[in-house]
């Protein structure tokens, strides 16, 4: 019965020094939110354009790479301007887009309803004008 008792009595002893709350008061009162830049850098302004917004529909680009690093092909992927951060814009897609099947590949494309953050800044006002730039890279998936 004794140690039951010295037992409860150490629990309750830690729950009233563990329980103070004037500290944590004090501290949710002077909490203050760093929030982090949703500006473009001009590097970026300029490589996109004005006319790129929070909610802005678009074209961004679904590329398939090698081993290697180097680009085999692309295709256009309808897309909306989530957020920005000061180097890439987080974007969403808006449809599916599927990549033919290489060997060694483990993503085959882009599902609707995924994420990404764009930094490269290859955004497009239509699907013609993504296109035309993957054409003229010889990257346009057929």
């Amino acid at each position: 019965m004794k140690k039951q008792l010295l037992t409860l009595m150490a629990l309750g002893i830690i729950c009233l020094a563990g329980c103070n709350t004037k500290n944590r008061s004090d501290e949710i009162k002077n909490y203050t939110f760093q929030e982090k830049s949703t500006i473009l850098n001009n590097k970026m302004k300029t490589k996109v354009g004005e006319w790129v917004e929070e909610g802005t529909v678009c074209y961004g680009l679904v590329v398939l790479v090698d081993t290697h690093g180097k680009i085999l092909k692309g295709a256009p992927v309808k897309s909306k301007v989530v957020t920005f951060s000061a180097d890439s814009i987080k974007m969403k897609a808006l449809e599916t887009v599927n990549m033919s099947e290489i060997p060694g590949c483990k993503k085959m494309g882009l599902s609707k309803g995924e994420t990404w953050w764009e930094t490269e800044g290859d955004l497009f006002k239509t699907k013609e004008e993504a296109e035309t730039f993957l054409k003229g890279k010889g990257w346009l998936q057929h």
